[in-house]
C-alpha cells in the first residue's frame, strides 16, 4: 500500500452546500437595510465593492491554481474590500459575514499556520472596526458573536471534510485489499499447480527409479532366458517362472505408485 501523507490544510475539499451558503450571505449583505444608504454614490459605492467581492470570490478557484502566490494577495484585498463595507454604518454589522466567507476560503486554501494567522487577521480586524463603530462596550460582544458563529461553521466544514477524507480513504483501502486479495488468490492457484506438477515429476522419478530399474532387469533377464532355452530348456523354463514373479511385481509396484499419487 502506498504511504499516505496528511495534507497540511485545515480541510482538504469544498462543499456545494459551503459554496450555497457563500452566496447567501453575500446576498444578505447586499439586501440588509439597503434602503437606509443615503444617496445613489453611497448606493452604488457600497454595491460596488459587494460585486468586487463577489467577482472574486468566484474566481478564486481558478486564480489561485494558476497563480502561486493569488491567495495571499487575494484576502488582503477581500479583507480591504469587507472593511470598506464596515464604513457604512447603515449596514450594521451585518457586512461581518464576509469574514466568514474568507474563514472557509482560508482554512481550505492555506496551509494551517497562514490559515491561523488570517483567522487571527480577520477577528482582529472585525473587533477594532466594530469598536470604532459602536464602541468600546457594544463592539466587542457584537465582534465575540461573530467569531463564535464563525469558528462553529468553519470548524464542522473542517470535521465534515475530514469524515469524507476518511471515508474516501477507506474506499481506497478497500480497493486495495480486495486488489491484494485477488493477487493472492492467483498466487494461491499458481501455487497449487506447481505444487501439482512438482508431484507429477515425483511420481514420474520414483516409477523411473524404482520400476524402470525392474523392466530393464526384466529385459535383460529374458534376454538371457531366450539363450537358455536351446541350451537348457529345463532352466530356462524355472528363469521364465521367475520373470513371471519379477513382472507381477513390478506391475504391482508400478500399480501402488499410480494409485498413491491418482487424485481422490
Amino acid at each position: 500500500m502506498k504511504d499516505r501523507v496528511a495534507p497540511d490544510r485545515l480541510t482538504t475539499r469544498s462543499h456545494r452546500l459551503i459554496y450555497f451558503v457563500c452566496y447567501l450571505l453575500i446576498l444578505i449583505v447586499a439586501i440588509r437595510r439597503r434602503y437606509d444608504l443615503v444617496g445613489g454614490f453611497s448606493l452604488g459605492f457600497a454595491w460596488s465593492l459587494l460585486a468586487l467581492f463577489a467577482i472574486m470570490y468566484s474566481t478564486e478557484a481558478l486564480l489561485s491554481k494558476k497563480i502561486k502566490a493569488y491567495p495571499r494577495f487575494y484576502f488582503a484585498i477581500q479583507m480591504l474590500v469587507t472593511l470598506l463595507l464596515g464604513a457604512f454604518q447603515e449596514y450594521q454589522d451585518t457586512w461581518a459575514l464576509l469574514l466568514i466567507i474568507l474563514g472557509f476560503q482560508a482554512a481550505r486554501r492555506c496551509p494551517r499556520k497562514e490559515a491561523l494567522f488570517w483567522f487571527g487577521l480577520f477577528a482582529t480586524s472585525l473587533l477594532v472596526t466594530l469598536c470604532a463603530e459602536f464602541g468600546l462596550v457594544s463592539g466587542p460582544g457584537r465582534a465575540l458573536a461573530y467569531i463564535v458563529i464563525g469558528t462553529v461553521v468553519i470548524s464542522y466544514d473542517i470535521h465534515f471534510a475530514r469524515h469524507e477524507d476518511a471515508l474516501a480513504e477507506s474506499q481506497v483501502l478497500l480497493a486495495e485489499l480486495q486488489e491484494a486479495h485477488g493477487k493472492l488468490a492467483e498466487y494461491t492457484a499458481r501455487a497449487e499447480e506447481l505444487a501439482a506438477a512438482q508431484e507429477r515429476n515425483q511420481m514420474i522419478q520414483e516409477l523411473h527409479d524404482s520400476v524402470g530399474q525392474k523392466i530393464f532387469a526384466i529385459q535383460l533377464a529374458t534376454e538371457a532366458t531366450r539363450l537358455l532355452l536351446e541350451k537348457d530348456p529345463r532352466r530356462a523354463a524355472e528363469q521364465i517362472e521367475d520373470l513371471q514373479s519379477q513382472t507381477q511385481a513390478a506391475l504391482s509396484q508400478m500399480r501402488q505408485l499410480i494409485g498413491q499419487w491418482s487424485p481422490g
